[in-house]
């Protein structure tokens, strides 16, 4: 295997301490590390000189996968990854490019919906059960910090390499699964699953009598169809890249968008055995070396942009 993870998704957002009043305070998950991030990682990130960050990491109970990593930016960024619901929305719910952070809770879905709408957030769509492949779920979108998509998700029937078994009292899950929007499943799988050494897990289109209910989910009624293509660590049931192909729909892509600096997610990290010969593979595979590798402490540090407009931190431990 060349990497495994995903170890974390940052997460850039306007107020630190609003955004750990949901996700410490409101959904449980535990602080891990606390601090301003060294000069030398934020050179790796490409960010200017006078930028400075704190960054919080966050865990569900020291799950060592799915981490959210929160990052606070000054200067305060000015530029959103991706903004796609509500009045200020400058971009569409099919734009390629990162999409939304998924938690899995425990039943009843509504006492999670319960607890995002009591903390002051907005949800984007109701709960909806529907079936896609082997899978049975139940779903729905919110907006979290900044606007970001977060996803709620209730499996009545989903693989256990796919869903870990929550502890008990544990209200969310550690990130189990990041969407991204896709344009072509093939180029994603060809880097993930040949180059990164990811297996495939859901490979499938929705079925069309459950179309009309993935369409409000995604809040896309125009598509004319819609295939999940979901990749994983061998053996791991969180941490997942969840990639969304709508089809018969206009393509807009975030280009440059998922970078560090700004508000959204930022960055999808995954650690790599040898990070040279992974980058090497993943290049061949349609990936392309934004920046590095740089030296970050002990670790080295490489950006590593895929062909949906995903930015992954690989890192190699010394």
């Amino acid at each position: 295997m060349s990497v495994y993870g995903m170890t974390s998704v940052t997460v850039g957002v306007s107020d630190m301490d609003e955004s750990l009043g949901l996700f410490r305070d409101v959904m449980g998950l535990q602080v891990e590390s606390d601090g301003e991030a060294p000069r030398a990682l934020l050179d790796a990130w490409g960010l200017p000189e006078q930028a400075t960050a704190r960054l919080v990491e966050l865990s569900c109970r020291g799950y060592p996968v799915g981490h959210l990593r929160l990052a606070q930016y000054s200067p305060a960024p000015s530029e959103a990854v991706r903004l796609d619901h509500g009045p200020g929305a400058v971009d569409s719910s099919t734009d390629i490019g990162p999409k939304a952070i998924d938690f899995y809770v425990p039943p009843p879905m509504t006492a999670a919906v319960n607890a995002i709408t009591g903390a002051g957030y907005a949800f984007r769509s109701e709960p909806i059960y529907y079936e896609v492949g082997d899978l049975v779920t139940e779903e729905c979108l919110f907006s979290g910090p900044d606007g970001v998509p977060a996803l709620l998700m209730l499996g009545h029937r989903h693989p256990p390499e796919s869903m870990r078994e929550l502890p008990s009292g544990v209200p969310f899950s550690e990130i189990a699964t990041t969407s991204v929007i896709c344009s072509d499943p093939e180029a994603a799988r060809h880097l993930y699953c040949d180059a990164l050494g990811l297996e495939p897990g859901t490979d499938a289109w929705v079925p069309e009598e459950n179309l009309d209910l993935a369409r409000r989910l995604t809040g896309v009624r125009s598509c004319t169809g819609i295939h999940f293509l979901l990749v994983c660590a061998p053996g791991e049931p969180s941490g997942k890249l969840l990639f969304v192909h709508f089809a018969g729909v206009p393509i807009k892509r975030l280009t440059g968008r998922m970078r560090p600096g700004k508000l959204g997610v930022n960055l999808f990290s995954y650690t790599a055995s040898d990070l040279d010969a992974t980058l090497e593979k993943a290049c061949e595979a349609g990936g392309t070396l934004l920046r590095g590798p740089a030296q970050v402490g002990e670790t080295r540090v490489a950006l590593l942009l895929g062909a949906n407009e995903e930015l992954l931190e690989l890192t190699e431990e010394g």
